[in-house]
């Protein structure tokens, strides 16, 4: 970098020209006219640049999808002559609503006070780091070179998924069929004394529970599998979220995309479950196999919502996973859908390439189950298509068609006794589905 400005380097210069010229010519008037680009020179460079100090107010450590920060900086400009620049950077995700960032600063011979204020909306769930404040301090008249400077240490923020506010479902009436277990038995707690049913063994099952008796009687009718007494346990059901991360997921725009609202589902769920004192898990299927295991409690919430700020169905690495289905995500997790017996959830976007993998995946899980335990699993089908922007009627007449198609391929997964909640995020919150769909469950 030069040391030298433009405006030092063309003053020089004339001082050179002029002295040079007087010399050779023995032209006084010119010796005396080289002194004025000089003496601007030496004055200018003598005047130092202007000081910034500042104070900024206004990013947290955390935040919510569509909720407005308001960030407000103020500072004083100390001495020197000239211009101070301040610019205040935040992702390209954040969608600047009020005020400015950016600010121009003229500064005179007394201190110069100055304040900075704008709102930002977080449009997108991740985890952000927040560069800070960058400044420039410019001289006057250009001769010195301008100074460079920002914030010493980024600062990271967290926006989660927004939680809609699904407090209205109420616990379904015990002796109907129902698809949210309030009143559940839970697969995982202390035992009871109330036998429940003879079974076949699981690996995990303790040996003390193995029915020798009925288990000799089912050798003798070629049936080798040891069986075990299982008892009744106390406490509350269990749930299980299957999302989705396929890269269909991905339609829509790089905002606001059927993934991002199938994240804003699963965050508002498990929150539900996990604030009623249930255990919850989940599983990241078609991406790189991320179990969470049942747990209980904030810290588990706390745990989900974390890792759920990094997903993203973009990349190599779905080249390679993308066509895990759903099938062997019920697989690699057999143990504890047999063992738990949680309600499933299951997260997507139904389409008819995929439609098949989905159907499969429901007939697995009917393996695991009786069917006098009633409808345990539902479908959130995340309908994206009116979140694709479009310019003329024949586009949105193609959106339109899109999504309805989408409504009938998910009947398909009703006439297995499935309930689905076809979503779209456009037109209703997602509350409101689930109170829907909890009460058709109800009613059967």
């Amino acid at each position: 970098m030069s040391l030298l400005t433009k405006e030092s380097s063309s003053l020089l210069t004339w001082f050179g020209i002029l002295f040079f010229f007087g010399l050779v010519l023995a032209n006084s008037l010119l010796l005396y006219a080289s002194l004025i680009p000089i003496f601007i020179y030496l004055v200018g460079v003598s005047i130092p640049l202007p000081k910034i100090e500042w104070q900024k107010q206004g990013f947290p450590g955390s935040a919510w999808v569509g909720e407005t920060l308001e960030v407000r900086i103020s500072g004083r400009i100390s001495y020197g002559l000239g211009s101070a620049i301040i610019y205040d950077e935040f992702p390209k995700h954040f969608e600047l609503i009020d005020g400015s960032n950016y600010k121009v600063i003229a500064k005179g011979f007394g201190e110069k006070r100055f304040t900075l204020s704008y709102k930002v909306r977080c449009t997108k769930r991740g985890s952000y780091f927040i560069s800070g404040v960058r400044w420039e301090s410019r001289h006057f008249l250009g001769l010195r070179v301008p100074q460079h400077g920002s914030s010493a240490e980024p600062k990271q923020l967290s926006v989660r998924p927004f939680l809609p506010n699904i407090s209205r479902i109420r616990p379904l009436r015990s002796t109907a069929y129902t698809t949210q277990p309030m009143e559940s038995i839970a697969k995982v707690g202390p035992l009871s004394t109330d036998f429940k049913e003879i079974r076949s063994y699981v690996h995990g099952d303790p040996f003390k529970f193995i029915n020798w008796k009925a288990s000799a009687k089912a050798a003798a009718r070629g049936i080798f599998n040891p069986l075990v007494n299982e008892y009744e346990r106390e406490g509350k059901q269990t749930v299980w979220i299957f999302l989705d991360a396929h890269p269909d997921m991905n339609i829509g725009t790089s905002v606001e995309n059927a993934f991002e609202y199938a994240t804003q589902a699963a965050n508002s769920i498990a929150y539900y479950f996990l604030n009623k004192g249930f255990r919850l898990g989940m599983y990241v299927y078609n991406d790189l196999g991320k179990t969470f295991y049942p747990e209980t409690g904030k810290k588990q919430f706390i745990k989900i919502s974390q890792e759920m700020l990094e997903l993203n169905p973009t990349g190599i690495k779905f080249r390679v996973y993308w066509q895990e289905g759903l099938s062997k995500a019920l697989e690699r997790n057999r143990k504890y859908l047999i063992t738990l017996s949680p309600l499933i959830v299951i997260i997507t976007h139904v389409t008819l390439s995929r439609l098949s993998a989905l159907l499969s995946g429901l007939e697995e899980i009917w393996r695991f189950r009786r069917k006098r335990e009633g409808i345990k699993t539902i479908i959130v089908n995340v309908i994206p298509y009116s979140l694709i922007p479009k310019v003329n009627e024949l586009e949105i007449f193609a959106a339109k068609m899109l999504e309805a198609k989408s409504r009938v391929l998910s009947q398909n997964a009703r006439k297995m006794g499935t309930i689905v909640l076809d979503w779209n995020p456009m037109e209703e919150a997602l509350g409101v589905k689930l109170v829907k769909s909890l009460r058709q469950g109800e009613s059967r």
